[in-house]
């Protein structure tokens, strides 16, 4: 048996009509602040808003970018201190992005992939897509960035090999470092 390498997730926009959807190839050892940032990247955002991630088999664990120290039910863990593939082995997992908007993204494992499934593959890449991304802060559609699957494979590999640097530490807004 060989060693699992990648995942191959769905990420779904719920309740958007037309549907908007990402299948996404992204590591197995991802991170839930990890995946928010590919994420952001996939949607065509900007990670101006808060951001939640709950596995529906454990709908009392919230993974936030921050800890909130309101007084909230349930338990609240860093995203960067969790690990987004022993999740989706039990089921979905819910994301939130834009509360003001409430969008909720479904993302459900496809597949796993193992080392040699993956040889020729960029990891993370997107392989399919349905609709068009959807601007932020309730602005007209016409304001959303253009969905371009080449562009976003481009972006997604910068990450791959910038990690960390896309993410400014300052407001944690995406920015890619060309240097």
């Amino acid at each position: 048996m060989s060693e699992i390498a990648a995942l191959e997730i769905l990420v779904k926009l719920k309740d958007v009509k037309p549907a908007v959807s990402r299948k996404l190839i992204v590591p197995v050892t991802i991170r839930y602040d990890q995946l928010h940032v590919l994420l952001q990247l996939a949607f065509g955002w900007t990670n101006s808003h808060l951001y939640s991630f709950r596995a529906k088999h454990q709908q009392d664990r919230e993974y936030v970018g921050y800890v909130d120290d309101m007084d909230i039910s349930g338990e609240q863990v860093l995203a960067s201190q969790a690990y987004v593939y022993p999740d989706l082995q039990q089921n979905e997992i819910l994301y939130t992005y834009d509360f003001g908007e409430d969008w909720e993204h479904v993302i459900t494992l496809k597949r796993a992939l193992t080392f040699d499934e993956i040889q020729d593959v960029q990891v993370p890449s997107c392989t399919w897509s349905r609709g068009a991304n959807r601007a932020e802060d309730g602005q007209d559609a016409e304001d959303a960035l253009e969905f371009n699957r080449q562009s976003l494979n481009q972006e997604l590999a910068l990450w791959s090999r910038a990690g960390e640097q896309m993410i400014r530490a300052d407001d944690l807004g995406l920015i890619p470092k060309f240097y």
